[in-house]
C-alpha cells in the first residue's frame, strides 16, 4: 500500500462511518461526506499516478 494511501485510509474510513450513521433524510450532510471521501480518493489516485511516472 502506498504511503499516501496509508495516510488517508483511516480518514476515509472515519468519514464513511460518520456518513453511515446519518439518517437518509440528511441528504445534504450525506452528500457533503460523499464529496469529502471522493476528494480524498482522488488525491490518493493523483499522488499514486504522479509517483508512477517520477
Amino acid at each position: 500500500m502506498s504511503p499516501v494511501r496509508e495516510h488517508y485510509n483511516p480518514i476515509i474510513t472515519q468519514l464513511l462511518r460518520q456518513h453511515d450513521q446519518l439518517s437518509h433524510e440528511n441528504i445534504s450532510e450525506r452528500k457533503s461526506f460523499q464529496r469529502q471521501i471522493l476528494f480524498l480518493m482522488n488525491a490518493i489516485k493523483l499522488d499514486e499516478f504522479e509517483q508512477a511516472f517520477a
